[in-house]
């Protein structure tokens, strides 16, 4: 029971610092729109953008195997720190050439340096923090987090404000704010000291590289499944759409919020557990339950989507909400695939876990360029959804051939037939709430013996609490 307090506590600690963050930034937004004209603000947008590409082919992603060699008991965690910081060395080399070469797109010419050092700070942020991780220093993760974040609004508000430096004080407050707390950790959690004892170990390097390499065309699978669609919109459409859509998947992205805090604990505790005589049972309840409070939350939302979006978004985009249920349909199998994305990881599958994301993205943008013609933004919802679909199915039949993760098929596939046949119900703006009743009773019948369950453990819980209250 230990593992599952240890999950949810970290789920916890994670919590903390994405929601600090994740608020902090959602308060930003009315700052950069009055203080930034729209083409300020799209230039610094691709410049991050960009950076995000730039950061995993330069990094080949070497902080993914920073925290699954440092969480192993065969590797000490110095030299797989030492080997984080080989590669950052060789980046900052690689990114001095290639940046002159990318600074040629006119729109980024005079940002280029800027580019090049918030890429090598971000990299240098994302070894030092997952390291942290391996550390178990959660909490000072957390707390660092946040700590950057708020450091950078206040930055942007002195170069916004008072400085009015436009796409430049917006770079320089991500720029300084980064590397500020990347000093602060390397020094205050002591992370040279780690480094002073580490040795260079030839084998360990080359099987970090191996198992990130492929990662990088990973994170680039994904930056297609999340940007093509938007894009191809824009071009084939109208930038009037890319609007709509845009506000469309502001909702389903509060699931992804809420998956990417749960993924970040869920990566340290499967690869923990993988060399565990009953992780099976394990990750067969962690799925379970995954998929369950995801669809329960999917079903919740479509429920109140048309009067939501009613309050929450302007009259110019009062269509976008026709477009929300199936994106939050989509989200649910995000979180599916996430949750064996980080199966990869604990089983060292990098190829696999490449595999499967390149395959998404080949599904999306081949839907997206068929139907984004004649349908609009229809076909980007739909080129998502199957995409995510896709990827989370294959990812089940394929991690089962080196697991055993247990699945009540039954119960999956009618929960998945209740989300999906709610969502198109909804958006054709068809019964909605005698659909949305039906999918809620189906859902509870379905999953009542875990739902039960859960109950039973919750009212055990209090009553626990209750008597030491008392």
């Amino acid at each position: 029971m230990s593992r599952y307090k240890e999950l949810f506590r970290d789920t916890a600690i994670f919590a903390i610092g994405s929601i600090g963050t994740k608020l902090i930034l959602f308060l930003m937004v009315p700052l950069y729109t009055n203080y930034m004209s729209s083409a300020e603000y799209g230039t610094a947008d691709l410049i991050f953008t960009i950076a995000q590409l730039m950061t995993s082919f330069l990094s080949i992603v070497i902080f993914d195997a920073v925290i699954r060699f440092g969480l192993s008991s065969r590797e000490k965690r110095e030299n797989v720190l030492f080997v984080g910081f080989v590669v950052l060395f060789f980046s900052a080399i690689s990114g001095a050439i290639i940046t002159p070469v990318i600074g040629l797109y006119k729109t980024i010419t005079e940002w280029k340096w800027y580019l090049y050092i918030y890429v090598l700070a971000s990299i240098l942020y994302s070894i030092e923090f997952n390291y942290l991780k391996v550390l178990g220093r959660n909490r000072q993760y957390a707390a660092l987090n946040i700590f950057q974040t708020g450091l950078m609004a206040c930055l942007n508000v002195y170069f916004l404000v008072i400085k009015s430096l436009g796409v430049r004080g917006y770079l320089l407050a991500y720029i300084i704010s980064t590397l500020v707390v990347d000093f602060i950790a390397f020094v205050k959690e002591k992370l040279w000291q780690d480094l002073l004892r580490a040795k260079f170990d030839g084998v360990l390097f080359r099987n970090m590289v191996l198992y990130s390499a492929p990662l990088i065309l990973n994170n680039v699978s994904w930056w297609v499944i999340h940007s093509s669609d938007k894009i191809m919109v824009e071009i084939m459409v109208s930038t009037a759409a890319l609007g709509v859509y845009t506000a469309a998947a502001k909702i389903p992205a509060l699931i992804n919020v809420v998956v990417s805090v749960f993924q970040q604990a869920w990566g340290i505790s499967a690869i923990k557990e993988i060399e565990s005589e009953n992780e099976n049972a394990y990750y067969s309840d962690v799925l379970k339950y995954l998929f369950l409070f995801t669809s329960g939350i999917c079903i919740f939302f479509v429920s109140i989507i048309k009067i939501f979006m009613h309050y929450y978004i302007g009259s110019a985009f009062s269509d976008a909400w026709h477009y929300v249920p199936l994106l939050l349909v989509s989200a649910v199998f995000s979180a599916v695939a996430s949750y064996y994305g980080s199966m990869y990881g604990a089983l060292k599958k990098s190829i696999n876990n490449m595999l499967t994301t390149l395959l998404a993205a080949a599904i999306n943008i081949a839907i997206n360029g068929l139907l984004i013609p004649t349908t609009g933004i229809w076909g980007a919802v739909i080129g998502t959804v199957v995409a995510y679909i896709v990827v989370a199915f294959a990812r089940m039949a394929d991690v089962n051939r080196y697991l055993e993760i247990t699945v009540n098929w039954k119960t999956f596939i009618a929960t998945c037939g209740i989300i999906i046949g709610q969502a198109i119900a909804v958006s054709l703006d068809f019964h909605i709430g005698l659909c949305s009743v039906i999918a809620a009773v189906a859902f509870v019948l379905f999953n009542r013996d875990d739902l039960s369950f859960l109950f039973k453990k919750f009212i055990t819980l209090m009553r626990a609490k209750h008597k030491e209250a008392s």
